[in-house]
């Protein structure tokens, strides 16, 4: 019976490097949900220890990968080297990736926070233009992450192709920085007219 519970063990242990693979970008999109997505010292500290803590256990997984092919253990073998293989892709887009997660925290932070992003909206005065309407939320002082709502939809236009109408609303509000543009995904009725913005200020 003993041995029984503990062949049970092993088998549920030797399943952690799947966890780990899977588990850790979706931390990753829950933490960049938060504030904590524009924390200095998150960005700056805590995001590359958590990729660092994720990429040791990823030489760890290695590590009882081979073991595991030396001993014959052909599930653990797979299981294990689903970990290294995860993030060695991952290892060679990082910055893609990391993008992803960035961008995947604040569509949950946008779905989490719409009702007051939409009343922010609709307090706004028009003024005879489409609405245009920035909600940044905060960043380093060179850079910084936020939504657009934009009635016109010109933001993402070439440039050639904006109004001048639309490029002078830009100008006086962190659009005239320079930026970077995608539409939040999700159901229209939701996200019509609704960007995932960073800004270069």
């Amino acid at each position: 019976m003993a041995n029984l519970v503990g062949s049970s063990q092993r088998k549920r242990t030797s399943l952690w490097p799947v966890w780990v693979a899977v588990g850790f970008p979706l931390l990753l999109i829950a933490l960049l949900a938060t504030p904590l997505a524009t924390d200095f010292f998150f960005v700056m500290i805590g995001l590359p220890f958590l990729l660092s803590a994720w990429a040791i256990l990823g030489v760890w997984a290695a590590f009882l990968t081979f073991r595991s092919l030396r001993q014959r253990n052909w599930r653990r073998a797979i299981t294990s080297f689903i970990l290294p293989l995860v993030i060695l892709g991952v290892g060679l887009r990082l910055i893609g990736f990391v993008h992803f997660c960035a961008n995947a925290g604040d569509t949950v932070h946008f779905y989490l926070r719409r009702p007051a992003y939409v009343r922010v909206v609709r307090a706004t005065q028009p003024d005879g233009n489409a609405l245009l309407v920035t909600i940044n939320l905060g960043g380093m002082s060179w850079a910084s992450r936020g939504f657009v709502y934009d009635e016109s939809d010109e933001i993402m236009r070439n440039p050639s192709a904006q109004s001048a109408a639309w490029k002078a609303r830009a100008q006086y509000s962190e659009l005239g920085c320079g930026y970077d543009a995608m539409p939040i995904p999700g159901p229209s009725a939701f996200t019509r007219h609704w960007y995932i913005a960073s800004f270069a200020c």
